[in-house]
């Protein structure tokens, strides 16, 4: 048992670490994007949403791959994220808005896993997220839910915040397009490394 215990502790601390960096990672290169705003999106840094959002192609990935292991961390760089690195896109009561931005990954993975295995579902059975089209579903009905969830927190801690239609639908296409850039990118640096024998590909092991 105390075996079991230290292997899983340690599993625990790999995955936290790994999901730590790499969600920071990925919000420093999308507050710089966000800080330079080539394209003029956004002038007046109001609450609009961005078109792009990286970071929920993190969430996407982590919650996927390392399932309830990555949610202390990925809470951790949600918002030490904004503290830390980019806090003029954010406002007050984004801490509660993480939360909800995360519990809407979980449960559209839960959704996609109850969706092909009701007889036998199981809410922590894995799902071979390999396959891209299950990948997929989890970044759109995740971007659905979390564009209403983490608006509506927003509007009931910040009263001063205007919620409406636009903002929500800015919410939804930024995080489908901010994650589909971030996997398509990984997708293109891991063959490329695979291709230039770098990195050995798992289905070649």
């Amino acid at each position: 048992l105390y075996a079991m215990l230290n292997e899983s502790f340690r599993h625990f601390i790999k995955v936290s670490l790994t999901v730590y960096i790499f969600t920071m990672l990925v919000w420093s290169i999308w507050s710089y994007l966000q800080f330079l705003d080539l394209a003029n999106l956004n002038p007046n840094n109001e609450w609009l949403g961005s078109l792009c959002y990286l970071p929920h192609g993190s969430r996407v990935l982590m919650i996927c791959f390392f399932r309830h292991y990555s949610i202390p961390a990925l809470y951790l760089a949600e918002i030490s994220g904004p503290a830390l690195i980019y806090q003029a896109g954010y406002v007050e009561g984004w801490n509660y808005a993480a939360i909800g931005s995360i519990i809407a990954v979980i449960i559209s993975v839960e959704l996609v896993k109850w969706s092909r295995i009701a007889q036998n579902y199981s809410l922590f059975k894995p799902i071979n997220f390999k396959n891209y089209k299950f990948l997929c579903l989890v970044v759109v009905i995740s971007a659905l839910l979390n564009g209403v969830f983490v608006n509506l927190i927003i509007s009931m801690v910040d009263n001063s915040i205007i919620i409406d239609v636009i903002t929500v639908f800015r919410f939804i296409i930024g995080d489908i397009a901010g994650a589909s850039v971030l996997i398509i990118a990984l997708w293109i640096i891991f063959t490329t490394l695979v291709d230039t024998r770098l990195v050995v590909s798992p289905d070649d092991e």
